[in-house]
């Protein structure tokens, strides 16, 4: 996957003041993933979650097989009150995902990287994901929100395996050629992007949020949204949280083009000192 310029993204960024205090807040959840996408090489193509492309006997359409999970992520920020210096947010995200296909179409890569040089079936595979999520910001608290902006980058770390028996499609039906193949395939894709943060003033405890993590270079892009509902205790530096994110890479190595995709609601408790 052709990488994305973190340099390029940093244009036009608008600096917001700091807080006048230092706080720390960290927050742990449990989030559906949805898996969705492609990878696709010219008329090749093996979706990560799609079953009616086992079973159209098209020996050029696939399926990884790959179902949706549900999955733990844990975040830490830091507002400090030195206005020149931008704030700080990590995040931690696992994604993991195994499944069984009938048919996988062999010709392509994921992300340039993991190659499925042939044909398979009865295949079993397995997808994770470390994502490592870096986000700078500035904060401008005007009387009804919270807002931060800022650039981040998320990397992700990942593995595929696939175990299959070694086959092709004669006349619309799965044929065994023989022997077998195992892929175990390292990958890694920096996600560079803009950043930013809404948060609304609370009421009775409750206040609204949403946030945007967005690049395009070229070919590649990544979008990542998240919409939700927070409340505050009064007594207790406590919150809780919860909504829906949408996520999605989309990486074009020379002929190869992948696109993954995550989505789901999620809940989260976190504190705030």
């Amino acid at each position: 996957m052709k990488k994305i310029s973190l340099s390029l993204i940093c244009a036009g960024l608008v600096t917001f003041a700091n807080a006048d205090i230092l706080s720390i807040s960290a927050g742990v959840g449990y989030a559906q993933q949805k898996i969705d996408g492609y990878v696709k090489k010219n008329d090749v193509i093996n979706y990560f979650n799609n079953s009616s492309a086992q079973s159209d006997g098209n020996e050029k359409t696939g399926d990884l097989g790959l179902d949706n999970k549900n999955n733990p992520y844990f975040w830490v920020k830091i507002i400090h009150p030195v206005s020149i210096l931008p704030n700080i947010k990590f995040q931690y995200t696992k994604y993991h995902s195994t499944g069984h296909s009938s048919w996988i179409a062999g010709g392509v890569k994921i992300f340039g990287d993991v190659n499925i040089p042939t044909g398979l079936t009865n295949a079993s595979s397995k997808m994770d994901i470390n994502s490592y999520d870096l986000t700078l910001f500035y904060e401008f608290r005007p009387v009804v929100a919270d807002i931060e902006a800022g650039v981040g980058i998320d990397i992700w770390q990942g593995n595929t395996k696939i175990d299959g028996e070694n086959a092709k499609i004669v006349g619309g039906n799965i044929v065994k050629t023989g022997g077998s193949t195992h892929i175990n395939g390292d990958w890694t894709v920096p996600l560079p992007y803009l950043y930013a943060n809404v948060e609304t003033a609370d009421i009775l405890g409750f206040s609204v949020l949403g946030n945007v993590k967005w690049a395009k270079a070229g070919d590649n892009h990544h979008y990542d949204y998240l919409a939700g509902i927070k409340y505050k205790f009064d007594k207790i530096p406590l919150f809780l949280k919860t909504g829906y994110r949408y996520k999605e890479v989309y990486g074009v190595d020379g002929d190869n083009k992948t696109k993954l995709k995550y989505k789901g609601f999620f809940a989260e408790i976190g504190a705030e000192f």
